[in-house]
């Protein structure tokens, strides 16, 4: 029997916004001592699986993110090259379920009947690691006896974006799950919360032959390509039910048993819950540079800015690069609708933030105005932006940290730290990071037009 670790890595997350964009959900975001959520998760069960046996599961949109974020982590090459090789991208979203299947059937030569599978959410903190991986060790004994293991955490409030877990005798080392409902009313959360019910951590185990099982005895109609050819399969994926691993058995099926989580999580789902689990009910909390002055129970979340706030209570404040929230404490679960009201108004801030990920690094606009843009582009080690031109900029690189091999037309020169190139209009180019560590340089483009668009390219980003 071997074990398999799916990592869920395709949500959007823009219940943290502006901190989190579509373009860069919050899995990504480097909340806790510059780690991002998604590579704390590896972390966190690394010591419990083997890296070859590690899954990530997310769509195209964000395929560089995971790569890059993945080669930042202090791991060896092997272990790299595993997760690397070992990440799968959907054709579409169609939630965990589907997501789950899809997996099942892109590996089913690699993955028997008997082996067992655990889920993870990319973006959950979990403290400390010793007692998760305490639980996962529960969980794998419980679920060979063909069991759905899912993961209780006590709740602190009553809370209606969570599903419930009201457990019954003991089942080993956990508990029968006597109901599971998912996303109950408040007035329901609080009856549930009276009677000892558990908040749903969204972490699963299960044999593959028990979830099959179980789909089929309550799910059928996500089955119907699942049996087919894989080719068949891939081309209908996008004709199966969007539907969560939760509503699609777990509310129904009998064979559910919940490992409790005596620990520290919080899936950050809104400003509320991440003031909640960061402040720990202390007053006024914040990340970043804030003064407070005569102010009470607020959130302040500064990327490089000043914060100061007189005068005021039960008040969040997010500043990103470009963009301010300023919002009262209880009114998260209205941002997914102010939201949807800037998109409607084509503001470009709601899916966009001024960092552009890369497969060479990143890039992040600085200033940008009608003839000249300024740019810190990042490349990481042994990486390159395609061979290029632009028709109506020229480009002046200032280095500021590592060193660069530039390609101008002909002619390749070394660049150091503290030293800069021009590049001209119309003039073949090329950036390439020789070292181990990351280059960084500050780019102005002068001309008269600096969109993203202006570029030819002569190769694609792997070819040095």
């Amino acid at each position: 029997m071997k074990k398999f670790a799916l990592i869920l890595c395709g949500g959007k997350g823009t219940r943290l916004w502006p901190l989190s964009r579509e373009n860069y959900p919050k899995q990504f975001v480097k909340i806790i001592n510059h780690t991002s959520l998604f590579q704390n998760t590896i972390k966190r069960i690394l010591p419990f699986f083997s890296s070859q046996n590690i899954f990530i599961l997310s769509s195209e949109s964000y395929k560089f993110n995971i790569l890059n974020q993945i080669e930042e982590l202090s791991l060896s090459k092997k272990t790299k090259n595993n997760l690397r090789r070992n990440l799968l991208l959907e054709p579409l979203p169609r939630n965990t379920a589907p997501a789950v299947l899809f997996f099942l059937k892109i590996k089913e030569e690699l993955i028997d009947e008997k082996d067992l599978l655990f889920i993870f959410p990319s973006d959950h903190i979990i403290q400390p690691q010793e007692k998760f991986i305490s639980s996962l060790k529960k969980a794998e004994q419980i679920a060979c006896y063909d069991k759905l293991v899912i993961f209780g955490i006590k709740p602190k409030y009553p809370h209606s974006g969570f599903g419930y877990i009201v457990a019954g005798g003991r089942f080993r080392k956990g508990f029968k799950v006597k109901r599971f409902i998912e996303k109950p009313s408040l007035k329901k959360c609080k009856e549930l919360i009276k009677i000892k019910a558990l908040w749903n951590a969204g972490i699963f185990c299960f044999r593959k032959g028990v979830f099959l099982d179980e789909i089929k005895r309550y799910s059928p109609q996500l089955l119907k390509y699942y049996f087919q050819k894989k080719e068949i399969f891939l081309n209908n994926f996008y004709q199966l039910p969007e539907k969560s691993i939760d509503y699609a058995i777990m509310q129904k099926t009998k064979t559910a048993v919940v490992v409790k989580l005596d620990l520290r999580w919080s899936d950050l789902g809104n400003w509320d819950s991440f003031f909640e689990y960061f402040s720990n009910r202390r007053g006024n909390f914040s990340l970043g540079t804030t003064y407070f002055f005569k102010s009470k129970n607020c959130l302040s979340f500064s990327q490089s800015r000043l914060i100061s706030l007189l005068g005021v209570e039960d008040i969040i404040v997010v500043e990103d690069s470009d963009v301010i929230l300023v919002m009262k404490k209880g009114f998260s679960d209205r941002l997914k609708k102010f939201l949807a009201m800037l998109k409607k108004e084509k503001i470009p801030q709601v899916e966009l933030g001024l960092t552009v990920w890369r497969p060479w690094g990143y890039y992040t606009v600085l200033i940008e105005k009608k003839n000249y843009k300024v740019k810190e582009i990042g490349i990481y080690p042994k990486k390159a932006i395609s061979l290029q031109k632009h028709k109506y900029r020229s480009e002046h690189w200032n280095v500021v940290e590592g060193k660069a091999e530039v390609t101008l037309g002909s002619r390749r020169v070394i660049i150091k730290k503290n030293e800069s190139i021009f590049v001209p209009r119309g003039l073949k180019h090329r950036v390439f990071n020789p070292t181990n560590r990351i280059t960084k340089i500050i780019e102005v483009q002068i001309g008269s037009y600096v969109g993203e668009d202006d570029i030819e390219r002569f190769t694609t980003y792997e070819e040095i």
